[in-house]
């Protein structure tokens, strides 16, 4: 890796507790709080929010449901950095905050564990992997789907050989309308394509081995604008990659609030000597209850014994165990960049209504 200065490795065999930090007290940066609170290796050292209120009330949630013990709140990261001395920091802010608090954890000399989307343009982007590069600090973004069994053995098939290239992808995701009404109170200053396909075009950019070189999109709006709130209900995107694949890509946040599955969604793959069709709304788990009907989903994030695994376990595991013997993240922000200029191509494609020709800088 092209970095100024070499990462600091913490010897695992001294297993010296790594102090990490969480920016954002939303339900990702609470259930990152919570995560490091009950690892053996991990001191959580506080959290931030503006809000100080909202934070307080979290460390007391951390304390009094987990019986983690109760971290320093803090309003502003810089206080918090000259207090604690943290080695890392999660940053778990809304999608279009995440450059200032990256930047300055990174310019402290802190490695950073970032929420996807990375950011929401590429020059932010760039900001952020420039900062990680001159601090020689790492900075992995949280695409932790690829760390769900299935798609690591559908991208390993695809490198050994054994399915050939991938031709064509497909994939949809959907959320319950409360997601943009009620749980995010920044629905307007996202997307659908920010929020949900993020991950897929992660997923199948990984599968394609290759950078993306075209981008079409499409929306349809009208149901959140009935709601007051600014942005598309539905978004369908068209992707080309250098080496010939292509992919589709749909997102949807208006499903009714009765909906079994609070993200519906599945992926159909289709190579040169191989087929993967995965319906991840039901995971194999139709639960029926007296008032309800749910489609359980273990792969992402479940609970035993009060405690959090799945894949987003896996993905947090990995950023500790990257500072630790100074292995750059599988998904670290320079390797991701081409999500988030294909995500900000898809905008301009919507603006425009034309395709739009990029160069995602696919790093290896």
């Amino acid at each position: 890796m092209n970095m100024e200065r070499q990462p600091v490795i913490i010897e695992p065999a001294a297993r010296v507790p790594l102090r990490i930090a969480v920016v954002g007290t939303g339900l990702l940066g609470e259930r990152h709080a919570r995560f490091w609170g009950q690892q053996d290796d991990v001191e959580l050292v506080g959290i931030v929010d503006l809000d100080l209120g909202r934070a307080t009330s979290a460390a007391e949630r951390l304390t009094t449901n987990f019986r983690i013990p109760r971290p320093p709140v803090f309003r502003s990261l810089e206080t918090l950095l000259t207090a604690t001395g943290a080695d890392g920091v999660s940053v778990a802010t809304p999608d279009f905050a995440h450059r200032d608090p990256v930047v300055q954890a990174l310019d402290a000399g802190l490695h950073v564990l970032v929420e996807k989307p990375l950011a929401m343009t590429t020059a932010d982007a760039f900001v952020m992997t420039d900062a990680a590069r001159r601090a020689g600090r790492w900075l992995m973004v949280n695409h932790s789907m690829r760390w769900i069994p299935r798609y690591r053995a559908i991208h390993d098939a695809i490198r050994n050989g054994e399915w050939g290239q991938m031709v064509v992808a497909h994939s949809a995701k959907s959320d319950v309308i409360h997601v943009p009404t009620e749980m995010l109170r920044w629905a307007s200053r996202t997307s659908a394509a920010y929020f949900l396909t993020a991950h897929d075009l992660d997923l199948v950019r990984w599968f394609a081995g290759d950078r993306i070189v075209r981008v079409f999109a499409q929306g349809a709006r009208g149901v959140l604008d009935r709601r007051g709130i600014d942005a598309y209900d539905a978004i369908q995107t068209s992707v080309t990659f250098a080496n010939g694949s292509i992919a589709s890509f749909e997102a949807s946040w208006i499903h009714p609030n009765t909906y079994p599955s609070f993200t519906d969604d599945y992926m159909h793959v289709i190579c040169e000597q191989g087929v993967a069709y995965l319906d991840r709304g039901r995971e194999g788990s139709e639960v029926f209850e007296t008032d309800r009907v749910r489609h359980p989903k273990h792969s992402t994030v479940y609970e035993q014994d009060g405690r959090i695994y799945g894949s987003f376990r896996h993905s947090l595991e990995h950023f500790t165990r990257c500072i630790r013997t100074g292995t750059e993240p599988l998904t670290s922000a320079r390797r991701v960049t081409g999500v988030v200029t294909a995500l900000e191509a898809i905008h301009r494609s919507l603006e425009t209504g034309l395709p739009e020709t990029i160069d995602d800088q696919l790093a290896d």
